[in-house]
This record gives C-alpha cells, structure tokens and sequence, in this order.
C-alpha cells in the first residue's frame, strides 16, 4: 500500500483540509456577532487583530496607591527610590504596553487612567503624567469591618477602585491591575459580546430588605479566577489550570474586567460596604463584586472571552494549545483553540520564584523598551526646551 492511499495519510490530509476552511468560514464570518460558541469566540479574538475605531467614550484604568501610606512625601521631596515600588512601576509598564507598545499599544487612541490616592507622591503622578496616563487622585474609601489580607499593606485602599463607577463619562471602562503583562491589542475587548448591556432581574429571593434597589440596567463583564475548580469550595489548581479554562467558573478576578459607570451601581456598592459582614473581606473589592454579581444572583457577572487575560499565567497560556492536542480534538471544535492569552497576570517584578520565566523575561523586556522609550523622549523634550 503506497503512502498516497495509506488511510491514515487520507485522514490526515481531509482533518488538515476541513480544519483551514473551518478557520477561514470562522475569520469571514466575524461580524455575525449571533453565532454561538467557540467560533464567536475566534470572531471576536480575529476582527480586532487589524486598526479598528473604538466606540465613543471608552478608556482603559488601573489604580495606585502609596506604597507605604502611613509614611508617604506626597510633595514629591523624599529621596525615595521609586525602582523598589513594584506596583509604581507595573503601572508604568503598563502605561507603556497600552498606549506606545508597537505590539499591544491601542490602535484607537483609547486613553488610560490611573486611579491614584492622595499619598501617592506628586513626584510619581507627574511622571505617569509624561508617560502618557491620565492621572485621577480619589479619596480613600474603606471601612472599619473591612481587612485585607497580611503582608501587602496598600491592599486597605483597593475598595477605592469603585469610585471608577463615578465616571460617568465613559461608557466602558477596562480595568486592569498593574500587575500585568499585555502582549497583544486589548483595544477588542470593548466589543466583547459580554460587554452589551444587561437587564437586571428580578428573583425575589435574591432581594434584600437591608439593601437598596438594584438599577434597571447594568453592564459588569470579567475573566474568572483559573486557579481553581468550578465547584464549591473548589480544588486549587495554580499554575496547573487548563487552557482554554473551564467555562463553568463562578468566581470572578478583580484584575481584569468590563464595566459601564454607573451612580446607582456604585451607591448599591457602598452600601454593601456598610453593611458588616455581608462579604467576605480577605480580597476586598473582588469579594464584594463577586458578591453583588454573583452568578445566581439578580446581576450575574458575563464572561469576557478567556483569551484576554489568564492568572496564574504559564508559557502554555501564551502559546495555546500545542499541535499534538490539537490532533485529538473533534475538528469542528478545533476553531475555539488556536492561538493563546492577550494578558497575563503576575507581579513580574518580584522574586518569586513559583513565576513563568518565559513570561517573566518578556515582562522585563517590555520594561527595559520602556525605559528606553521614555529616555529618548525626555532627551528629545530638553532639546526643544
């Protein structure tokens, strides 16, 4: 039996041709935002890789706080070290990677806020400044009852990220934690099915008499926590996660999600706040949202697409899925699993060692090319000065 006939052959080569028509019928196909599953999937990952026109009013945001507050120059004089200011420096990385990054910077003039308190020192608002970001300083918001977990002391000032519900400007606003590495465009996100705007329920069993009315509408997209099981009191599984995730995830990470500011949501948000007890406050703004859109609940959290960011992120969530796997998979599924994470979600800048060194490498990179970046246009601004 000749190579040409061998059965094995055959169906290696129908596999190979039916999996790039599939891909193709899939890229076509972008803008019917009504077909379901894992192709709608590809649809949104593949028609934003080009320049696209962002919606009206969207940004991009993050938030800094000191890094120690009770000691804090806000005037900008002490002598401090900035380069020992991990999140301080994550934020102008991230400043980098989103709006001057030739490989993930907007396509679309989308402008990037940083959330700041007032401890952070005017020294480093005025640098994110130049950098580029749209600097916002905030009041703290907290409350007795509420206590972040040990052994990272700005973590007390995190509920200050609701105040990004106050504006009201935007239409969407992507959050992201500073603590992240972007490899690709994320400007497609606001375009994300998950994004669309929700009708609140109504179940009564899911009203409480101590908590104000929810609004009409809302719209609260995000990525899950991988590092666990989807069952209650899940398994851990870290750096051993699955890719793509399973979709069955009900508890959402607060470094990566979509919302639509809105004053009722945030009014409804202080008032859990209030109110002792109500979540759990370990990880304090990421307990309460996932208490007020707990997926059972009358405003379930969406899910963005899994490709837009990963924590507890390895190589793997980079790359994909490997061919070998690929080969083991029905081919009209294969559409959903080509091509890996847009953001991954660790602090690079530290020493842990449990960190993805590929990943970890290209995070430097992306630092060091921002360096270099910003010390050529200083050099070019005290020129024309």
């Amino acid at each position: 039996m000749t190579a040409a006939t061998n059965p094995r052959t055959v169906s290696l080569c129908i596999f190979a041709f039916l999996a790039s028509a599939l891909i193709t019928l899939a890229i076509k196909s972008s803008s019917h935002h009504g077909t379901a599953g894992w192709i709608s999937s590809l649809s949104r990952a593949s028609s934003h890789a080009h320049k696209i026109h962002a919606p009206p009013r969207v940004a991009y945001a993050t938030f800094l706080a000191a890094k120690r507050p009770d000691t804090a120059d806000v005037t900008g004089d002490a002598d401090e070290d900035d380069e020992q200011d991990g999140y301080y420096i994550g934020t102008r990385v991230l400043a980098y990677q989103l709006l001057h990054s030739k490989s993930a910077g907007t396509n679309s003039s989308i402008p990037f806020i940083v959330l700041c308190t007032p401890d952070v020192s005017l020294r480093k608002r005025n640098r994110l400044k130049t950098d580029g970001a749209t600097v916002i300083v905030a009041e703290s918001l907290n409350a007795d009852w509420v206590t972040a977990g040990v052994g990272e002391p700005r973590w007390k000032d995190v509920m200050t990220k609701l105040k990004l519900w106050q504006m009201t400007q935007y239409s969407k606003i992507l959050f992201i934690d500073a603590d992240m590495l972007v490899t690709g465009s994320l400007d497609g996100v606001f375009y994300d099915e998950a994004t669309l705007t929700q009708a609140t329920g109504n179940n009564p069993q899911n009203l409480k008499s101590d908590e104000p009315s929810l609004p009409r509408t809302y719209m609260f997209a995000a990525v899950p926590d991988i590092g666990f099981t989807s069952e209650a009191g899940g398994k851990f599984l870290g750096y051993d996660h699955p890719y793509p995730p399973d979709p069955n995830l009900s508890y959402l990470n607060c470094g990566f999600f979509v919302f639509t500011p809105s004053k009722d949501l945030f009014d409804y948000y202080t008032s859990l706040i209030n109110i002792p007890g109500r979540f759990e406050p370990r990880f304090p703004e990421q307990n309460l949202l996932n208490y007020a859109h707990r997926r059972d609940g009358n405003m379930p959290w969406k899910p963005l697409w899994y490709g837009w960011n990963v924590n507890w992120p390895t190589e793997k969530d980079w790359r994909g899925m490997s061919l070998p796997h690929l080969a083991r998979i029905p081919v009209l599924t294969i559409v959903c699993i080509i091509g890996g994470a847009r953001s991954f979600h660790a602090k690079y800048w530290s020493g842990d060692p449990s960190h993805d060194p590929f990943l970890k490498a290209i995070w430097k990179e992306q630092r060091a090319e921002m360096e270099g970046f910003h010390r050529g246009r200083d050099a070019a601004r005290k020129e024309l000065n």
